[in-house]
Order: C-alpha cells, then structure tokens, then sequence
C-alpha cells in the first residue's frame, strides 16, 4: 500500500497562519511598540505607582539630593563641573543655548503680537482698498520675519554644532509653524 502524498496547500496554509499568528501552537509576540508608546506606558505605570501610594514612604522624601560626586563623570570633570557651580557659573556653550532659547522666545512673542494686531485690523477693515493695503503690509511682514528665521536658523545650526550633547539640540524654525503656534 502507497501513502497518499501531503496536499501541499495544506502545509503552505499552515505556514501562513504560523507566519500571521493565527495558529494556536504558535506563542503570541507582543506587538512592537514605538517609542511613543513606550513613553505612555512607562508614564501611566508611573502615575498607577503615586495612585497606590509606592512612593509615599521614600528615604530622603522631601529632602534635597545629595550632591555627592556622580559615579559615571570623570574625576577631573568632576573637579570643573564643582568649580562651575560653586563660582555659579556655566559652561560657554550652555549660556549661548540659554541666550539663544530667550532670543527664539521673543521672536516668538513678537510675532504672537503682531499676528493678534493683524487679526483685530483685518476685522476692522471694512473696504476692499482697506483690506488690500492691510494684505500688503501683511506680505511684506511675512518677508521680513522669513529673513529673521533664516538668520536665526544659521545661529540655531551654530549652536548646534558648539554643543556636545545632540539631545539638547534646538530645532530650526519655520514660518508657516511659527504662524500657526501664533494662532495666525
């Protein structure tokens, strides 16, 4: 007697379900989370945690750190970083950041003003010639703030490159988003 011969379909089915997850002898893999989500879950685990009260009864709660050496920073760092703080002064490149993050602020701000004064106009403007004139002035604001943002790119790009951390790294700007964030 001759065996009948496996019906391939078969075996390539069950490969596709083991492939797909769809065969119950094939362990589950949890799904792929993006970083985002991660950052969702670590943060709700974290909430769920002061919810019970697991951190109610921390040593030193209430307390300032301890400002001890950190372990991971080079003993001669170490030695800077003291003597930075203790004169309370900061790295160079850390006081160009701060300096440069106040100067996008007051971009910011008076672009913020500018857009609310050209809001309020445009509601007042009654006439077409009114209107035209106030659409001019609103074009030749637009191009004056594009050559502001662009040379304040090439100094956010500047910054960029003077720091040693690129997760401290200042996001260039862009009109049509700064518009926007005004509320224009």
């Amino acid at each position: 007697m001759t065996k009948p011969a496996p019906d391939p379909n078969a075996r390539a089915d069950a490969y596709r379900r083991a492939q797909e997850g769809d065969d119950e002898t094939t362990p589950q893999r949890p799904p792929h989370r993006t970083p985002e989500e991660w950052r969702d879950l670590i943060s709700q685990r974290i909430e769920d945690a002061m919810r019970a009260g697991q951190f109610d009864n921390l040593r030193n709660k209430g307390k300032p750190l301890d400002p001890a050496p950190e372990p991971h920073v080079p003993p001669d760092m170490q030695m800077a970083n003291s003597l930075l703080k203790n004169n309370e002064l900061t790295p160079a490149w850390i006081a160009d950041r701060n300096a440069m993050l106040a100067e996008i602020e007051r971009f910011r701000a008076k672009l913020r003003q500018v857009v609310t004064d050209f809001q309020a106009q445009r509601e007042q403007a009654r006439s077409t010639a009114a209107q035209a004139a106030l659409e001019q002035r609103w074009q030749t604001q637009v191009a004056t703030w594009q050559e502001e943002i662009r040379l304040l790119n090439r100094r956010i790009e500047l910054q960029n490159f003077k720091q040693p951390v690129t997760f401290l790294e200042i996001v260039k700007l862009r009109l049509a988003d700064e518009i926007k964030r005004a509320g224009g």
